[in-house]
């Protein structure tokens, strides 16, 4: 069964980690603990066996011993083998859960494009997400062991109710050496063909929405089908395992508390193992995580919940297209028809930490006090007959009341508009600027008679 623990974690505390932790279902504690007790047995034998038995010439070959391998665990390099492990089977794991198949949509236009309130209506629209499912059911009771558990046998799936008698007696009228996932499929086609035949869906759109969902869904469990038959190659994990296991292994020797020891003279006798069972749980576990999530059609805690997946689209499917069909409220005018928006909250929420807007990181940044115009001119400094120069009045509230807090300084203020400035000829702007840069002036109301004349001076030029 999928663990689940979003609860636990929905807000970030320093003691949230706690709340999993120690959990025992699903957890790296239950994941471990059987190859974490054999690998401290292990250790305990072999530190017995030096402490007490050994003679002094054999603890002098054991002490090179742990020295020598000691020095050479970092040939087995765990970390780059185990992160691309985890990977792939991480990419495997959440493509296989986006493909496992969700009856809803085919439900939805099922209901919506099949239309009549008469039995053999109702007969289409339920058949269609019955056959729909039963093809799933094939395919999950080949593919997990929960599932097979549920159906041992095809007669296990009609006795279930999934296939009629007739429907079973016409599925196994069909005999050859594979598998059989496509009739139902093919049922269900048929079926939105007859369906249109009568009349009971309006146009051969619709015809086509139907069709299409149904072949997504097929696809899916085709993907998941093909999956299942070719894995990763089975080196990958072998290999995987086998190296962690043996690092492990080699450390029983390696890591052993031994006087004399060249690499490490100033060791220091703990008795226990404490730095390499931390090391334990974490390679062993992230280990355990990549053969959880190789095969998640088995019986682990966070394996998928097929049998679950099965009656809810099957309860949901014929939900839909029986209790969901043409049961549209009537058509009337909203709360807020008449009246200006107001989001409510409840008592105990509206006290909160109120929510911040979506805005841009700059949308804050306004204009400094002392800006009252900006003046737009061209790109390039040229002056031409159809591109007129622009004037814009800065309102108050664009404008900010704080002093450095705005982008005041990348434009630049003056008491009075430098027109004059900008009518001089085009090539001695060109030595001025660099060819396309941009300038923005800003003016400070301080004298509007001489702003006045410059600018006529500036329209005689």
């Amino acid at each position: 069964m999928t663990v689940s623990y979003n609860q636990s974690v929905a807000t970030s505390r320093p003691w949230t980690f706690l709340a999993l932790i120690f959990r025992w279902r699903g957890s790296v504690w239950k994941a471990i603990w059987i190859q974490y007790s054999v690998w401290l047995g292990l250790y305990f034998l072999v530190s017995a066996i030096y402490r007490f038995i050994l003679q002094d010439y054999q603890r002098q070959i054991f002490v090179q011993l742990v020295d020598y391998t000691g020095a050479r665990l970092s040939y087995v390099p765990l970390d780059w083998m185990l992160g691309f492990f985890i990977a792939g089977v991480l990419r495997r794991f959440w493509y296989l859960y986006d493909i496992i198949g969700f009856i809803d949509n085919i439900a939805c236009s099922t209901a919506t494009y099949i239309r009549g309130d008469s039995d053999r209506a109702k007969q289409y629209r339920r058949n269609i997400i019955r056959y729909c499912e039963l093809t799933q059911v094939l395919i999950f009771r080949d593919l997990s062991m929960k599932a097979r558990k549920r159906f041992p046998t095809l007669d296990t799936v009609a006795a279930a109710g999934f296939m009629m008698p007739h429907e079973k007696a016409n599925f196994d009228q069909i005999q050859y050496n594979y598998n059989k996932y496509f009739l139902p499929f093919n049922w269900a086609w048929a079926l939105v063909y007859n369906a249109r035949k009568e009349g009971l869906i309006e146009g051969d759109y619709y015809v086509t929405v139907i069709s299409e969902d149904i072949k997504k869904f097929r696809t899916g469990l085709a993907w998941v089908c093909n999956y299942d038959w070719v894995p990763l190659p089975i080196i990958y994990p072998t290999i995987v395992c086998l190296a962690v296991h043996m690092y492990f292994f080699v450390c029983v020797m390696a890591r052993q508390y031994v006087k004399g020891s060249e690499n490490d003279p100033n060791m220091i006798d703990l008795v226990f193992p404490f730095m390499t069972s931390i090391q334990f749980v974490f390679y062993m576990g992230w280990l355990k995580v990549g053969e959880g999530l190789l095969n998640p059609w088995g019986e682990d805690d966070d394996d998928f919940e097929t049998n679950m997946l099965i009656d809810r689209n099957l309860a949901m499917g014929l939900k839909i297209v029986d209790e969901g069909y043409d049961k549209t409220p009537r058509l009337e005018k909203d709360a807020f028809w008449d009246d200006t928006w107001v989001p409510l909250y409840s008592e105990a929420s509206a006290h909160e930490k109120r929510y911040h807007q979506r805005q841009g990181s700059l949308a804050h940044i306004k204009l400094s006090r002392s800006v009252s115009q900006v003046r737009m001119v061209p790109r390039d400094g040229r002056r031409a007959s159809v591109v007129k120069e622009r004037i814009v009045n800065v309102k108050p509230e664009e404008t900010n009341e704080s002093r450095g807090n705005g982008i005041g300084d990348v434009f630049r203020p003056s008491s009075l508009l430098n027109l004059m400035k900008h009518a001089a000829s085009s090539h001695s702007l060109e030595r001025q600027q660099s060819p396309g840069s941009f300038r923005m002036d800003t003016l400070s109301p301080t004298s509007p008679t001489t702003n006045a004349k410059e600018y006529e001076s500036d329209k005689r030029d």
